[in-house]
């Protein structure tokens, strides 16, 4: 849970049920994502990259179980292979349309990378 990601990571403030800390997903200078643990769950979210607790943990080098208390060894949460197709069809459209030429804006590399580093967490 939190005890296991908060060491690793730079700059860690709690502010009321928060904490806030540097994102390592894009190499943060300035605490951008928060994190608490609510039913069980750490949830993370990034307000710079938009990066989730899937992505952070990875990061680290720790394993997905970390986010979940009594989480069953091996078991892919429903919502997070829903995620994986949709960013499968994501990472499609975003690479035919570079093979294109077509015009990418950097919203759309953000969001290209941050599926790509979800569906390698799944594969």
């Amino acid at each position: 849970m939190l005890s296991d990601i908060l060491p690793k990571l730079d700059k860690v403030t709690k502010r009321g049920e928060k904490y806030w800390a540097c994102c390592p997903v894009h190499n943060d200078r300035n605490p951008s994502m928060t994190m608490k643990e609510e039913d069980g769950k750490v949830l993370i979210h990034c307000f710079s990259c938009q990066a989730n607790g899937e992505a952070v943990v990875a990061k680290l080098g720790l394993p997905t179980s970390v986010l979940f208390r009594n989480r069953v060894k091996g078991a892919v949460p429903a919502k997070m292979i829903e995620r994986a197709k949709e960013d499968l069809f994501f990472i499609e459209i975003y690479e035919n349309e570079k093979r294109k030429g077509s015009r990418i804006t950097y919203n759309d590399l953000k969001r290209y990378r941050l599926a790509k580093e979800r569906v390698k967490l799944l594969a």
